[in-house]
């Protein structure tokens, strides 16, 4: 399966970096899969082509694959009040006869924010301790000790962008109060196990451990081990009562490359993969369509459909999908009609664009993949 383009390791040697994954796929499939580097490098591991990455923020169109399934079955509407859904009513307390929606959350202009930064209270502050955390409390209660103002804009819901890794866990914990399922088992239930793909949004469910991917930041001092896979083990959230496992699901998917191109194929392909049908075609049109097109600041992308991004160079028409960062780690997955791109670095010397929120090495690749199969 693994394949080798040397003009592409050319590019990729100009940088240092831990280990590298880069995909290319068609409707048919993968056409391209190509590994360098070392999956550990202490342990000297070198990566292949089943090496799983904690993927970040590519985890976003995942959650709202999960969410579509549910409006599929007629149990979610995107257009309706989420308070419905929740079994509380949850209103930015500036706008408090403004509904927040699904289509909202999934665009990043709920007005719902993660915090600020702020190391004390709302979202940020409680990502890390693993400490219960009602979402109700969080969201609606002013006396609750981890309640942040500032998790709400001063802006009407729908009428500003504003990047929310919050929105996106509350997304997971509609899931689970409309599916009655914790999400992490739902997202498998109804995607990962109909695609036969080892990963999941706890790393425990991962049936390969010895091939999750160690993550590293790179500076003059060389390579610093930031994640292992005994520690994404050992800092795993507990699993809180249904509607309130909001932590983890906005960037905690684990998958190889190669996994996650068979999610990506069966969106080029309107819901198909291998033959089989898990999505309708109106679904997945409806995830690209553009639902918010208002100022995004963000140098990435442009316009906004259902936790996709519409990214408007290297191609004629835009690319749908996500980036990914955290923890050393830099991804994207983007696909149009024709082509599918993926790709996964575990730590390198990044340096960033001046004129986009991207790398100089996720740049490079781009350029050189849209070049050699766009037409």
């Amino acid at each position: 399966m693994e394949t080798k383009d040397l003009e592409l390791k050319k590019i990729l040697d100009k940088y240092e970096y831990a280990s590298i994954a880069v995909l290319h796929a068609t409707k048919d499939g993968i056409n391209l899969l190509m590994t360098l580097g070392k999956q550990d490098i202490e342990e000297d591991i070198d990566v292949c082509e089943d090496t799983i990455y904690r993927i970040a923020s590519i985890s976003k169109v995942i959650v709202a694959l999960g969410a579509m399934k549910l409006v599929e079955e007629g149990k979610l509407d995107i257009y309706e009040d989420v308070s419905k859904y929740l079994g509380f009513s949850l209103r930015n307390p500036n706008y408090p006869d403004k509904k927040i929606t699904l289509e909202q959350i999934m665009t990043q202009s709920s007005s719902i924010t993660d915090g600020f930064d702020d190391p004390d209270k709302g979202y940020d502050a409680v990502n890390g301790p693993s400490v219960y955390v009602p979402l109700k409390e969080i969201l609606t209660n002013p006396d609750y000790e981890y309640y942040n103002p500032k998790t709400f804009l001063n802006a009407e819901p729908g009428e500003k962008w504003l990047y929310s890794n919050f929105g996106c866990g509350i997304l997971a914990c509609i899931i689970e109060k409309v599916s009655g399922k914790l999400f992490t088992d739902y997202i498998k239930e109804v995607l990962l196990d109909p695609l036969e793909i080892d990963g999941g949004f706890r790393v425990e469910q991962v049936k390969k451990l010895d091939k999750v991917a160690s993550l590293y930041h790179y500076d003059d001092n060389g390579y610093k081990k930031l994640r292992t896979k005994d520690q994404f083990l050992n800092i795993m959230f507990p699993k809180y009562p249904i509607g309130d496992n909001f932590r983890g699901p906005a960037g905690g998917l684990f998958i190889s490359p190669k996994d996650l191109s068979k999610i990506m194929i069966m969106m080029m392909n309107k819901g198909v993969y291998n033959g089989i049908r898990l999505y309708k075609e109106e679904t997945i049109l409806e995830m690209e369509k553009v639902h918010y097109d208002k100022p995004i600041y963000d140098r990435q992308y442009k316009a906004k459909g259902l936790q996709l991004c519409h990214l408007p160079f290297y191609t004629k028409e835009p690319l749908y999908g996500h980036f990914g960062t955290a923890y050393g780690l830099k991804s994207f997955m983007f696909y149009n009609r024709d082509n599918g791109y993926i790709f996964m670095c575990g730590g390198s010397n990044y340096k960033q664009m001046p004129d986009r929120n991207i790398s100089y090495l996720q740049n490079d690749v781009f350029e050189y993949l849209t070049k050699k199969f766009e037409k």
